[in-house]
């Protein structure tokens, strides 16, 4: 999966952590938000990109993916480590599928472990 990628940016995440070990260059974000928008940038230069993240932090998202991805043609990968538990993760973890499907952006993979 990484080798076709010019540039690979996100937010840390536990569930992907062997996929983060394999990756010598990645920009770490503190925010969804803040790598989708590199990634944009990216796309815009004719890079491939990828941004992974937790779906806990798909929401940081909505906006850039509705208002710029979607918009504009921009189709960047999405790698999305999928939650349910502890509890604060529960709501996200049962729609984040769903929240994918109704913003109709279709570049994406679910990791559900």
């Amino acid at each position: 999966m990484k080798a076709k990628y010019d540039l690979i940016a996100g937010v840390p995440c536990s569930k992907l952590k062997d996929f983060i070990a394999d990756i010598k260059d990645y920009i770490p974000c503190t925010r969804e938000d803040e790598a989708a928008a590199l990634a944009a940038g990216a796309y815009l230069a004719g890079k491939e990109p990828l941004v992974f993240l937790q779906n806990s932090g798909l929401g940081n998202m909505v906006d850039i993916i509705t208002s710029l991805y979607k918009p504009y043609g921009i189709e960047v990968d999405l790698l999305i480590s999928v939650r349910h538990k502890p509890e604060h993760h529960a709501l996200m973890g049962s729609i984040t599928r769903k929240l994918m499907e109704l913003m109709e952006y279709e570049k994406y993979e679910l990791i559900e472990q």
